[in-house]
C-alpha cells in the first residue's frame, strides 16, 4: 500500500492506496488557525497529532504493509525549533503579513527585477524571508534558541525520519532559494543575517529520503521499512496527480484559482511565480487570488444559497451576461458594471463566472498558452462554469474522476510513478 497525506491550511487528509491506485480508506479532519490581532499563526503540533490519528487509523482499518507514503504540504509557513525539533513558537502562517515593512526594505536593497530572476518571486509580505527577518527582529530571543527554521513539508519529514529536508518546491516559496542555482541564495543570506545552517537540506521531489523512525512506525502501526519519500508543495503535488505534463496545464480550481504549467526553462514574465520543479523542469503558477471566495461571498448577498442553486440560476443567462461583467479580484478591489433594471440574479453569477475565467485565460497566456486544462477542486464539480472555462480560454477541459488530487499525488510520488494520476472523467471541448 502507498500512504498520500496532504497537510493543507487548515485541514489533513490523509488516504491510503493499493498499488492500481484505488482508494482503500481515507481520513479528514480540519484544524485552527490562531488569529492574534492582525498577525495569523497555527499550532505545528498539531499537524503531527492529527497524522498520527490519521495513519494509526488507517493503518488498523486497512492492514497490510504501507510499502512507502510521501507528503503534500501548504507552503511559505514556517516554525522555529530546537536541536530535538521541538517547536519553539507557533508556525508563522503563510496568510500572515506582519512584515511589509521587512519586504519594502528588501525590494529597496536589491529591486524588484533581481528578486524575480533570483528567486521567481515578486518581492511580497505573504512569502516566508520578510517574515523570518521580522521574527529575527521582533522574536530575537526565540530566534538565539532555534536550532532550525522550517516548513511544513520539513518539519513532517523530520519528525518521520528525524532528517532536516526539503524539495525545490517548498523552498522556492520562501523568496529566498535561488531556483536557477538551486541553493539558497547567498547575497540575499548574507545581508539578511540568516545562517545557511538554520535552514533544511534541499532536494528534488521524489527522492528516497529513508525508512520511518522505529519508534514513530511502532506508534503509526506500520512496519519500520516504510520509506518516506520527498513529498512537495501541495499545488504542486496536486498537479501531478491530475496528470501534469509538458502539453497539460492544470488548474486548482478552489478558494483561489492556481493555473500550473511545466517547461524547460524558467519565464521571464514576472506576472506569474517560478518555481523549480526538478533537476529538469520548472513550472510556472498563475494566480486567481479569490475566485472560490468571491463565489462565497455572491452566495452569502443572494441569502447563502447553495452553489448547485447558483449553477441553475447561471443557466438563465447567456454568454456576456446580458451585459454585466464582474472583475473578482477581491484581494485589491473587485468591481461590477452592466447591470440594468432587468439584470437578473442568473447574469450576475454567470458574470462571476466569466470574469474568473478571463483571469485564468489571461494567467494562461503569460505562461505561453496551452491546448489543455485538467481540472480539478470544488469549481470542477460546476459544468456551467467548466463550459465557460473551455469557451473563454480556447482549450480543452478535462474533468477528473476525483475533485481531490493533492493526496493522490503524494501517492505517486510515493509509489516512484508506479500508480497513475486521475482518470479523465469527460471533456468539454472549446465552442
Amino acid at each position: 500500500m502507498y500512504l498520500g497525506i496532504d497537510l493543507g491550511t487548515t485541514g489533513l487528509k490523509c488516504v491510503m492506496y493499493d498499488k492500481d491506485g484505488t482508494v482503500l480508506s481515507e481520513y479528514n479532519e480540519e484544524y485552527p488557525l490562531i488569529f492574534i490581532g492582525s498577525f495569523v499563526e497555527q499550532d505545528a503540533n498539531l499537524w503531527w497529532e492529527k497524522i498520527c490519528e490519521a495513519v494509526r487509523g488507517l493503518s488498523a482499518e486497512c492492514g497490510g504493509e504501507v510499502k512507502a507514503l510521501s507528503i503534500s504540504t501548504q507552503g511559505i509557513s514556517f516554525v522555529p525549533v530546537d536541536e530535538n525539533g521541538n517547536t519553539l513558537y507557533n508556525s508563522i502562517n503563510w496568510l500572515d503579513m506582519r512584515a511589509g515593512d521587512e519586504c519594502s526594505e528588501l525590494a529597496a536593497r536589491f529591486g524588484e527585477a533581481v528578486i524575480f530572476k533570483k528567486t521567481g518571486k515578486l518581492c511580497d509580505a505573504s512569502y516566508s524571508l520578510p517574515k523570518i527577518m521580522w521574527f529575527k527582529k521582533h522574536r530575537s530571543e526565540i530566534w538565539n534558541k532555534t536550532y532550525k527554521i522550517l516548513f511544513p513539508l520539513d518539519y513532517l519529514n523530520m519528525k518521520l525520519t528525524g532528517k532536516f529536508v526539503t524539495d525545490y518546491t517548498i523552498a522556492g516559496g520562501t523568496m529566498l532559494y535561488n531556483i536557477r542555482d538551486l541553493c539558497w541564495d547567498r547575497e540575499i543570506m548574507e545581508y539578511c543575517g540568516i545562517d545557511e545552517n538554520i535552514l533544511p537540506d534541499v532536494v528534488p521531489m521524489g527522492t528516497d529520503i529513508g525508512k520511518i523512525l522505529p519508534e514513530v512506525a511502532e506508534a503509526f502501526g506500520i512496519s519500520s521499512e516504510c520509506h518516506v519519500i520527498m513529498g512537495a508543495q501541495d499545488q504542486k503535488v496536486a498537479a501531478i496527480g491530475a496528470g501534469l505534463n509538458e502539453e497539460v496545464c492544470t488548474m486548482s480550481f478552489g478558494t483561489a484559482t492556481a493555473v500550473t504549467k511545466m517547461q524547460k526553462c524558467a519565464l521571464d514574465r514576472s506576472e506569474v511565480c517560478q518555481f523549480r520543479f526538478d533537476d529538469n523542469y520548472y513550472v510556472s503558477e498563475g494566480v486567481a487570488e479569490t475566485s472560490g471566495a468571491a463565489l462565497k461571498w455572491l452566495s452569502h448577498m443572494m441569502g447563502d444559497i447553495s452553489y448547485k442553486e447558483m449553477d441553475v440560476l447561471a443557466e438563465t443567462s447567456v454568454a456576456g451576461a446580458n451585459g454585466v461583467t464582474m472583475e473578482t479580484q477581491f484581494s485589491v478591489g473587485a468591481s461590477m458594471s452592466g447591470m440594468t433594471l432587468s439584470t437578473t440574479k442568473g447574469d450576475l453569477i454567470y458574470a462571476l463566472y466569466e470574469g474568473v475565467c478571463r483571469e485564468t485565460a489571461l494567467r494562461i497566456k503569460q505562461m505561453g498558452g496551452a491546448n489543455e486544462i485538467r481540472v480539478f477542486g470544488g469549481g470542477s464539480k460546476s459544468r456551467i462554469w467548466c463550459d465557460i472555462l473551455a469557451r473563454i480560454t480556447g482549450c480543452r477541459v478535462c474533468i477528473l474522476d476525483t475533485p481531490e488530487t493533492a493526496s493522490r499525488g503524494a501517492a505517486i510520488l510515493a509509489s516512484k510513478g508506479e500508480m497513475a494520476p486521475a482518470k479523465i472523467k469527460y471533456i468539454i471541448e472549446p465552442c
